[in-house]
């Protein structure tokens, strides 16, 4: 057990850094005199790279196909194992781009973009990362009900600011397209105060309308999805630290079943050695006891010729 799991550590350290590697390469393919000088030793180590993750995946499926059916890579005990089917997609898509034929029908942009896909099988391999993308996924329907609160304030602002300010500066709120991008660039807190002086000069009292702005969106609601965001990841925690509990208590039921069964064999051992024992010694004194009757006959019979 301790070779497998050793074995199985190397391997994973293998398959995080080519990982890493290829993330590597594709920051180092982004610059032009390296890509002139080494792209094609890069290329030729992002195929090898492939390579090894669809045989890596191959490997994993067959593992599970030993164990029952190769579905249980994706499927087991009735649920999805979702990073599985994360790593075959990404490793597929990866494999896609080795075909370089198919540059004529998607581009070759397009398949860089597989072979860049991989590097994000680095979420599935570390557990923390596991455990953000789990949450953050899982706050989506929270975050969607923020976005509704977000468009409904931010079309009341900017048909606001359209017919308020419109006229003063067309670059910023001459509709409400324009509108909303300023809009935007406030909730970021780029300079925003360079818009509300600017405004300023034609309505003083334009700060209201900024200020409310800034105060709801930015530091409101942008404060709520952060916070919708942290307690799904406590949450994910939670759960996960009850999986690990919950698979150490049923590893501790099994050894205490081992612990039990090995008794009851020792008790059934010792219940069989004791009535051979028992046997042995019905045996003996049966023995002892005919032996004696035998011997207390033949001197009745000698005593009975001594009498005649």
């Amino acid at each position: 057990m301790t070779h497998i799991s050793l074995r199985k550590r190397i391997a994973d350290g293998f398959i995080n850094t080519l990982l890493a590697l290829n993330l590597l390469a594709a920051f180092l393919m982004t610059d032009q005199d390296i890509s002139a000088q080494y792209g094609y030793a890069l290329y030729i180590f992002s195929d090898i790279s492939i390579l090894f993750f669809v045989v890596e995946i191959a490997v994993r499926i067959w593992i599970c196909r030993r164990g029952g059916s190769m579905w249980n890579f994706f499927r087991s005990n009735g649920k999805w194992r979702h990073w599985n089917c994360f790593d075959f997609t990404v490793t597929f898509l990866a494999a896609v781009s080795l075909f370089s034929g198919l540059g004529v029908f998607v581009g070759a942009r397009t398949l860089r973009m597989l072979r860049l896909l991989n590097t994000m099988r680095l979420f599935s391999r570390y557990q923390r990362l596991q455990s953000v993308s789990e949450a953050i996924v899982k706050s989506v329907p929270a975050i969607v009900g923020t976005g509704i609160y977000f468009s409904m304030l931010y079309s009341v602002y900017a048909i606001a600011g359209t017919n308020l300010y419109g006229h003063i500066h067309p670059d910023y709120f001459g509709n409400v397209g324009r509108s909303f991008l300023t809009l935007f660039q406030m909730m970021t807190l780029d300079d925003w105060s360079d818009v509300m002086y600017v405004i300023m000069g034609e309505d003083p009292w334009a700060w209201l309308y900024f200020f409310s702005f800034i105060l709801i969106a930015s530091y409101v609601l942008l404060n709520l999805i952060v916070g919708v965001i942290v307690d799904s990841l406590q949450q994910v925690r939670r759960r996960r630290e009850l999986e690990a509990r919950s698979s150490s208590i049923e590893i501790e039921v099994e050894q205490m079943k081992q612990q039990l069964r090995e008794f009851q064999l020792a008790l059934e051992k010792w219940e069989e050695e004791k009535g051979l024992a028992q046997e042995k010694r019905q045996q003996q004194n049966g023995q002892s006891h005919s032996s004696r009757k035998t011997s207390r006959d033949r001197k009745s019979g000698k005593s009975g010729r001594c009498k005649r």
